[in-house]
């Protein structure tokens, strides 16, 4: 008498399997069983879908989005296997209702958030995060002196750059956000952010008085998903002179105050409308107009406080960039960027769109971004005259301010 077999451990097979074997005698059941263990072996983990976790069905720095295309889970499965891994996987999807953003009166910030993130985001990226979530909750970064304020270890958007910058790498992704944290307690950065946003109001330092006249950073207006774009003109800026003369403690702050303003207004931006929105467009200025003489030197004098801010920006700021226009390069911008791209994230150097004088070489694609009248006249157009009115207008800063060493503390030793 033939023993039994436990068909369901063999779903793996099709009937077609059976019927093949079935053509030359073989229905011995010890045969049979022997088959299945070893196709057994030969398959990955199928559990791990039926429980909903696509954790262990990527490698460590791959992104979900791109697992798919690049990675056949269902290799050596047989057809109906494969249409049954297929079904799980975008079962989810299918069910989902339509997206009616109405938060509740009592909902908090983070559970709207989540619930933004869960709209927005496909099936295999929310996984990952969701598991992210559960690994920062684990590490004890709930805790952090830098979470005090603001929770940045529970914010769904915050974690999710920081995955991205990352690769959807875990522990990669753990090690940047726990370094992030740490560098804003060493830093002491809510506090330094608060006294300077007190004295860049009173407007009575001379470092503020020197940012105030020869800054060269303007908001111009918002983009098509009402988030703040920001002017760099680098063509007519002294960076190295306000670094120099305002101190470097200045310069990071100037910078970081832009940026916080930046991310607070995606916060609220975001709860209001429902729209996963975690990074930005940025529009730099490159042009050599004769207008601020010695473009070579201040570019090249600018490289210093930069090249230190830099690596800041990239741990504690992660994936902020959407789109960045850097505009009107002449031919000599091309030793500055082999200056700078080295220290720029790949993710962030394909973001980058270099263009040259023609505004019709960049207008069209700014459109997509933003309207027409946010882009400044002088940028819009290739008529000369408007450049003798272009703000902010930047400039040569002269010697002689005492507000603070080029060697102060920035912090950035810290970062590892």
């Amino acid at each position: 008498m033939a023993t039994s077999v436990d068909y369901s451990a063999a779903d793996h097979e099709s009937p077609s399997c059976y019927n093949f074997w079935s053509l030359f005698g073989c229905e011995d059941e010890k045969l049979k069983q022997l088959r299945i263990a070893r196709r057994r072996d030969m398959l990955p983990p199928w559990r791990g879908l039926q429980s909903l976790n696509a954790e262990q069905f990527y490698e460590a720095n791959e992104s979900p989005r791109e697992f798919k295309e690049s990675k056949p889970w269902n290799a050596g499965l047989c057809c109906r296997r494969k249409a049954r891994g297929a079904a799980l996987l975008e079962e989810p999807r299918s069910q989902k209702e339509p997206w009616i953003w109405a938060p509740q009166a009592d909902e908090n910030e983070i559970d709207l958030e989540w619930k933004i993130v869960e709209h927005e985001l496909d099936y295999e990226s929310l996984c990952r995060l969701r598991a992210f979530r559960e690994v920062v909750a684990q590490a004890g970064l709930d805790f952090h002196v830098a979470c005090r304020k603001a929770p940045h270890s529970k914010r769904p958007g915050t974690l999710l750059r920081f995955l991205r910058a990352r690769n959807w790498n875990q522990e990669l992704s753990l090690k940047l956000l726990q370094e992030a944290l740490d560098w804003r307690r060493d830093y002491q950065l809510e506090e330094k952010l608060e006294a300077w946003r007190a004295e860049w109001q009173a407007q009575q330092s001379r470092r503020v008085q020197l940012w105030r006249k020869y800054g060269y950073i303007k908001q111009i207006g918002l983009d098509h998903d009402g988030l703040p774009i920001h002017l760099h003109r680098l063509s007519q800026c002294d960076a190295g002179g306000l670094a120099r003369e305002a101190g470097d403690e200045a310069f990071l702050l100037y910078h970081l105050m832009i940026l916080e303003d930046c991310f607070e207004a995606a916060q609220e931006r975001m709860l209001k409308s429902g729209k996963l929105i975690t990074n930005f467009v940025d529009v730099y200025d490159q042009g050599d107009y004769g207008l601020v003489d010695g473009y070579l030197r201040r570019g090249y004098k600018a490289w210093e406080p930069y090249k230190m801010m830099i690596p800041i920006l990239d741990k504690v700021y992660p994936e902020r960039v959407r789109v960045a226009f850097i505009l009107r390069c002449p031919a000599v911008f091309a030793i500055f960027w082999r200056l700078v791209e080295p220290f720029v994230p790949p993710a962030t150097v394909k973001k980058i769109r270099i263009k040259g004088y023609s505004a019709k070489s960049y207008v069209g694609e700014m459109k997509e971004l933003m309207v027409e009248s946010v882009i400044p006249p002088f940028l819009g157009s290739d008529d000369r005259a408007l450049l003798t009115t272009a703000e902010p207008w930047g400039g040569w800063v002269p010697n002689g301010g005492t507000c603070g060493a080029w060697l102060g503390s920035w912090g950035w030793r810290s970062m590892g």
